[in-house]
Parts: structure tokens; sequence; C-alpha cells
């Protein structure tokens, strides 16, 4: 288990610089839109003792502007369907739970990352935007490892009811750092 772990935290560091890049790629989170079967088109990788691979990510970036038109942000969740897949014997309702779980985990991370720019602005001894964003992609992937160990990597039904309706909860408290959802590339 500790290498499959390894495995998907290498897949995020990697890979985040690759869907930065290639955002066709990806599919912008919305609350109107839940993962679909059809989302999935990595290759699966037979010999991984999972039942599917979700590639999550925050992106974001900062502009700073003239001294009076200020700095702008953009942050936004994404999901990479290039990379992600699940095993054909494990397509169900269950498993695109488990990575729609996933997914809302990278939008709460973004709305506190957003929340976090939000209040920099009334910090007499402000964090850097780049401290920021790598504290949420840190904390995004440690709740992401932690939820794959408590679910069993999508086998375990309870513990993904129990964490989806948590995850709901805390973006219900964060709604006013909530974006509006770009148009999806794919």
């Amino acid at each position: 288990m500790k290498k499959i772990s390894i495995l998907v935290l290498f897949l995020f560091s990697t890979l985040s610089f690759i869907s930065q890049i290639s955002s066709t790629d990806t599919i912008h989170w919305s609350a109107g839109r839940l993962l679909t079967l059809n989302d999935f088109k990595g290759d699966v990788i037979d010999s991984l003792n999972v039942g599917s691979v979700c590639v999550i990510e925050i992106l974001a970036s900062e502009k700073k502007g003239s001294r009076f038109s200020g700095t702008t942000t953009y942050v936004v969740t994404v999901f990479d369907w290039r990379n992600s897949w699940i095993k054909p014997k494990n397509e169900s309702d269950m498993y695109l739970k488990y990575c729609q779980v996933m997914f809302d985990i990278g939008e709460l991370y973004s709305r506190k990352l957003r929340k976090s720019i939000k209040e920099a602005k009334l910090d007499p001894y402000p964090v850097s935007f780049e401290e920021k964003y790598k504290a949420a992609k840190i904390g995004l992937a440690d709740r992401i490892m932690h939820f794959q160990k408590e679910s069993k990597y999508g086998a375990y039904n309870l513990a993904i009811n129990s964490w989806a309706e948590n995850i709901k909860t805390e973006l219900s408290d964060l709604i006013a750092f909530k974006q509006e959802t770009p148009k999806s590339s794919k």
C-alpha cells in the first residue's frame, strides 16, 4: 500500500506541470457536473492493486498589476481525464462517487486557497502567493491520501458516503469562495 501511495503522490507532483500546460486534458470542477465513466480516458495499469486512479489538481496563478490596478489571481480545480482511469471490473457508482469525492476535496482546497488569498490583503505580515499555493497543494494531497486510506482505495462504501457528506458540508461553509467555473475544454 505504501508503494501505491508513493505512486499517487508522484503522479500528483509530476502531472502538476503537465496539467498546467495542457488544460485541454482537464475537466474543471463544477457543482452542476458530476464525473461519469466516460470521463476516464487514461490507460489502465493492471499491475496496480487499486480499482481506479483519479488525478486531481489545483491550478493557480497570480498576475501583478500596476500600483493602481492591484493583483489578480486565478484558482481552479481540475480533473485530468487523460491520466485517470477505472478498471473495467470496478466500473460502478461506488467508484464514481469515490473519484467525485476526491474532485470535491480538490475544490475544497481551491476555496481555502481563495479565502487565504483574500484574507492576505488584511494581514500585516502576508505569506507569499507561492507559499499559499504550495500549502494548498500539500493539504490536498494529504487529505486525499487520508480519504483513500479510510475508504480502502474505493472499496469501502460506508467511508465514501461519510466523506462525501463531510466534504459537501465543508464546501457549503466556504460557498463565498466558490469561483464561477469556466467552460470545460473537453
